[in-house]
């Protein structure tokens, strides 16, 4: 017995030596920042001038709900760019999969072709669409001019009600390869023998669609359903790298601002409040899906 004690009291020893590197990793840079930003949540420090926060409990939650004008048209923004987008990511790569799973060939080709955009970084993308929605050299403009279309081109990132929805289109663009793979694994996953029951039983391809492979498919939506909203709220590269929040406020979001507060007004309060306020977000988002 004391032999079988000790083995148990070295088991745990190795396991614990082990695991030392990534729990110290986890508590550094990821417990420790997120206790502290909780704490700072609840403070006012402006980092380039106080010694120490200063605690001041709700006050700041108070504040920032009640009188921060800014944070009124960041979250109004936020909410204007993610319903757009999630529309446009979920039906699209949704559509997309449903093609792509009818045919017998090159469904591996359409993968690659799809998903190749989430492999370009975000700040790339935004470079390329302020080339593709530029005013003068724009592809966008230049089709439009062609199709006799002139007074629909725009300085779509220059006009503040086109702004936000050109960063939609950019960050859409980018995003669909994902969750398309994901759908089109789903509709892989359908048997076969469910579909053809429902074309025997005379379903036309939009019935079996609707009544046989959306259902099926739920599990899938739902993985799906929860990454784009995550995405949806969780923005920043492209306005930061694009509009730097203009024209105006008009594409300020809820990430950009809280990093506008941080490094801007060296507010770490209002950084930090900002930060859970949309962490809060996306949990009650996600949770409702």
């Amino acid at each position: 017995m004391r032999w079988v004690s000790n083995r148990r009291v070295q088991e745990r020893i190795s396991l614990l030596i082990f695991l030392a590197p990534t729990l110290a990793f986890v508590f550094v840079f990821i417990a420790f920042p997120i206790l502290f930003s909780g704490y700072l949540s609840f403070s006012e420090y402006d980092y380039a001038q106080d010694d120490s926060p200063r605690f001041i409990g709700l006050k700041g939650y108070r504040d920032m709900l009640f009188e921060d004008s800014l944070f009124h048209t960041a979250l109004v923004n936020q909410f204007k760019f993610a319903i757009p987008y999630f529309t446009i990511t979920f039906v699209v790569s949704l559509g997309l999969a449903i093609i792509v799973g009818e045919l017998t060939r090159g469904i591996q080709l359409f993968q690659i072709i799809f998903y190749l955009p989430m492999i370009i970084p975000m700040s790339l993308v935004g470079i390329a669409f302020t080339w593709i929605l530029s005013p003068d050299l724009g592809i966008l403009n230049h089709i439009l001019r062609t199709i006799g279309r002139e007074s629909w081109a725009k300085h779509w990132f220059g006009n503040p009600n086109t702004a936000l929805y050109g960063l939609v289109m950019a960050r859409s663009w980018k995003m669909i390869g994902f969750t398309f793979i994901v759908f089109l694994s789903g509709v892989q996953a359908i048997p076969r023998s469910l579909r053809e029951a429902a074309e025997v039983d005379g379903a036309s391809f939009v019935q079996e669609v609707w009544y046989v492979v959306i259902p099926l498919l739920r599990p899938y939506l739902l993985a799906g359903g929860i990454w784009i909203t995550i995405n949806s709220i969780k923005v920043f590269t492209l306005p930061h790298m694009v509009t730097q929040g203009g024209p105006g406020v008009s594409t300020l979001t809820l990430y950009l601002y809280s990093w506008k507060a941080a490094f801007q007004r060296y507010d770490m309060g209002l950084a930090s409040r900002i930060a859970y306020f949309t962490a809060l977000i996306i949990l009650i988002l996600a949770w409702a899906l």
